[in-house]
């Protein structure tokens, strides 16, 4: 009686309403668009977070477990998928100079947005001087544990530390680590050696080698086609988990509601105002149809928080769906986890520093935004794109500019809720940067962009 007593049977309720769900998403999914599928998906998810809404997430248990399986499936093909598609882009390519063209267009795009998404959002927080009048959030600041403080200093990055970090250590280390920087580096250095044998030598030579990347290519591509077939499922719980979290944090989301509603309209206005505008003139792409294209690509980070998270996803929809080749989207989309990172590196730690300035009633000189801003700058030259890192971007401002860590420690509460449209930021930021590479190297295939989506009929969603 007492184990049938200590089973959470709401908990179970839920996962069978959840499966029930699934089974009608799975109907739904040979009846309409894949884009509508997972706008379903999330409808669905968000109806059950809120009604099942609890402490703690109690109610959640069994859909966290759904969705963390999923992200960890998703996550584990990272690091093979970035690896061989970088590989096989640029042995494919064989061409020096271009692969030259491709990498530093992309990080200029990278950095060119991250550098509108500064000025923006100083401009944004200057208008509405967000944080008067919240000086009651910081009324405790002192009460934070100094052993707390340690923990949060030691997240601190410095600029040595983040070019240091570019670089590859250790071959199987960084593979284990997603360390997405050095992955690339080892995988360009890879397709050079390739490219110079096969010039000097005879690409006999090296054919074998071509031929075993190709083979795991496509092998990897098809297990990633089956994982990407469980997005609606994910998306839904996921979604669900987030909204049962809105509603029981109730507390901490009253004392800084203007904060987040703030994070999300400079997000927002980053996202779907000036990536359109980048990719009506810069990409010469619809911006609308582009946003439809890749909608379950944002629609992964937006749940999962995890822009390396949602890379396969991201590169199968830029080469199946927008049209960009392999060698720019196996290139350009992974260095935008790790480069740029709007959403992260820019807008939120700014947010955050502000809105501390004005609830104390500080007044900085031009200069010192001017600092402020170079250094955010320098932060998006290199992060990673996982969960929580808008923390680490956080306090390393907070201690760069000399404002307490303390009241970083404070806003905590809100990095997950809005962790949720600062990765959806990041992410499409660097799809964008991608399509306009592409344009700019004319490597961007115009019938497939232009290519109307029918029905699917469920593997629509599948990697090809």
């Amino acid at each position: 009686m007492d184990a049938l007593l200590s089973v959470n049977w709401i908990a179970l309720l839920v996962l069978v309403i959840a499966l029930l769900l699934f089974k009608a998403l799975n109907w739904i999914a040979y009846k309409v668009n894949w884009t509508f599928v997972i706008l379903i998906s999330m409808v669905m998810g968000a109806v059950v977070g809120i009604v099942f809404a609890s402490e703690g997430n109690s109610y959640m248990t069994w859909l966290a477990l759904i969705g963390d399986v999923y992200v960890n499936l998703i996550t584990a093909l990272v690091a093979p998928v970035i690896l061989v598609s970088v590989i096989s882009g640029l042995i494919q390519l064989n061409d020096k100079e271009k692969m030259k063209r491709i990498g530093t267009k992309s990080v200029f795009w990278l950095m060119l947005s991250s550098a509108i998404a500064i000025v923006i959002t100083v401009i944004f927080g200057g208008l509405t001087q967000i944080g008067r009048g919240a000086g009651s959030v910081f009324s405790d600041i002192s009460s934070v544990a100094g052993s707390t403080l340690e923990a949060y200093q030691e997240m601190e990055t410095s600029f040595d530390q983040i070019l240091l970090k570019l670089f590859p250590t250790n071959i199987v280390g960084d593979l284990a680590a997603d360390n997405i920087v050095a992955i690339i580096i080892i995988a360009v250095a890879v397709a050079v050696a390739y490219v110079s044998v096969s010039s000097e030598e005879g690409e006999d030579k090296v054919k074998t080698f071509k031929d075993l990347i190709e083979g795991m290519k496509k092998i990897i591509f098809y297990i990633l086609s089956y994982v990407i077939d469980l997005t609606p499922y994910a998306v839904l719980c996921l979604t669900a988990i987030s909204a049962s979290q809105l509603l029981s944090d109730k507390e901490a989301l009253v004392q800084v509601i203007l904060l987040v509603a703030m994070i999300y309209v400079v997000c927002l206005v980053q996202t779907y105002g000036v990536n359109a505008i980048i990719l009506k003139f810069a990409a010469k792409l619809s911006p609308v149809k582009f946003f439809k294209k890749t909608f379950d690509a944002q629609a992964t980070a937006f749940t999962t928080q995890s822009s390396v998270g949602s890379l396969p996803i991201t590169i199968d929809r830029l080469i199946r769906k927008v049209g960009v080749d392999e060698e720019v989207a196996n290139f350009t989309a992974p260095l935008g986890t790790t480069i740029g990172m709007a959403g992260c590196t820019c807008i939120w730690p700014i947010l955050l520093a502000m809105f501390y300035l004005n609830a104390t009633g500080q007044h900085w000189e031009v200069s010192q935004y001017l600092i402020m801003c170079f250094m955010c700058l320098v932060l998006s030259m290199g992060s990673a794109g996982m969960p929580g890192i808008g923390v680490v971007t956080a306090v390393s401002l907070f201690s760069a500019v000399n404002l307490p860590i303390a009241a970083v420690v404070l806003l905590i509460p809100i990095n997950s809720i809005s962790d949720m449209v600062r990765t959806l930021t990041n992410v499409v930021g660097a799809n964008v940067t991608a399509a306009v590479v592409a344009r700019k190297t004319d490597l961007l295939d115009d019938s497939v962009f232009n290519a109307e989506e029918g029905r699917t009929n469920k593997k629509e969603g599948q990697a090809s």
